[in-house]
């Protein structure tokens, strides 16, 4: 098995990745194989908690865009089964420069934060979640508004690249549980009262 702290980033710039990643189930089949891959169809859906045959076309979606590979196969009682993988650690460095790809951007933000929603949902429904401040505080979720400089504006970047690479390093092992951390990060136009509100590139 690869180990992830040694896997090297992979970018994600085609618009055909972004397009395909606009599936919530997309995103969680390579959430899925970027926390517990290499791994089999079978052992990836055990993981989601979802059948294996609802897995094959996405992952086969995922493969024709170069956003999951084959690692081999392994023998599996009478049959041999195919290995599944991510190319590396995968980050968003793609800029939109036309409206339908500030749509692509924009579904794939959505199913992040659909998906980001369940997953809180689920873990207070279910008790697992712990809230109030503290040591044993295990889920967050809230809004913050401020003024930045280039330069906090960098340090909160940084921040948010060192939390992400500490999760996509941790893979299961004794003491550990399975996280996952949800994030938007974007500029804000501030208005006055009375001010008219500054047109989207959409309605101009």
């Amino acid at each position: 098995m690869k180990n992830a702290r040694n896997r090297r980033v992979h970018p994600i710039r085609d618009p055909r990745q972004i397009e395909v990643l606009g599936s919530p189930a997309r995103q969680e089949v390579l959430d899925g194989l970027q926390a517990v891959g290499p791994c089999s169809i079978a052992e990836l859906a055990e993981s989601l908690g979802r059948a294996p045959d609802s897995l094959y076309y996405h992952i086969r979606k995922l493969e024709q865009v170069g956003l999951v590979v084959t690692s081999g196969t392994r023998r599996s009682g009478a049959r041999n089964e195919t290995l599944y993988d991510t190319p590396g650690r995968m980050t968003i460095d793609h800029e939109p420069s036309t409206k339908r790809e500030r749509e692509r951007l924009m579904r794939l933000v959505s199913g992040v934060l659909r998906i980001a929603e369940r997953d809180c949902r689920a873990a207070l429904d279910e008790g697992r979640a712990v809230y109030r401040p503290g040591p044993s505080r295990n889920t967050w979720g809230g809004r913050v508004k401020g003024w930045l400089t280039p330069a906090e504006r960098g340090e909160l970047l940084g921040h948010l690249e060192a939390i992400s690479d500490l999760i996509a390093r941790g893979r299961r092992r004794p003491g550990a549980s399975l996280h996952a951390v949800s994030f938007l990060f974007a500029p804000v136009a501030p208005t006055r009262r009375g001010a008219p509100r500054q047109k989207t590139r959409e309605e101009e």
